[in-house]
Parts: structure tokens; C-alpha cells; sequence
């Protein structure tokens, strides 16, 4: 198997693409875990929460 310096530029990015949408849902299964043991209006004062809300914004402006 060649080493991902010799892949194309294209392939690198579909790569690296794979590893963040992997990365993404184990977040989001993560996230659904914690839910169930720590009370919603909690989680909703959490900096993560304002975080990932932050994070939905963007995305909602590149159309992602």
C-alpha cells in the first residue's frame, strides 16, 4: 500500500473528510450517552452545549 504522501491532493482531502464524519459520530453518540445520565437543563448551561450549538451555526452558513 503507497504511503499517503504519494496519494493526490484529491485523495488526501476525501481522507481527511472520512476521519472528521468518523470522529463527528462518535461525538454525537458520545453526546447521546451523556444525555442519558446528566439532566438535559444542565447540559444546556454547558459550555459544550454553547459550543456545539456555535458549531451548527457555521455549518448552517456554508450549507453544510
Amino acid at each position: 500500500m503507497s504511503s499517503l504522501k504519494s496519494k493526490a491532493i484529491p485523495e488526501l482531502v476525501d481522507r481527511q473528510n472520512t476521519i472528521i464524519k468518523e470522529q463527528a459520530d462518535i461525538i454525537d453518540s458520545l453526546f447521546l450517552l451523556l444525555l442519558q445520565y446528566v439532566p438535559a437543563e444542565e447540559l444546556d448551561k454547558s459550555k459544550e452545549v454553547e459550543q456545539i450549538n456555535h458549531i451548527a451555526l457555521l455549518k448552517e452558513e456554508i450549507n453544510v
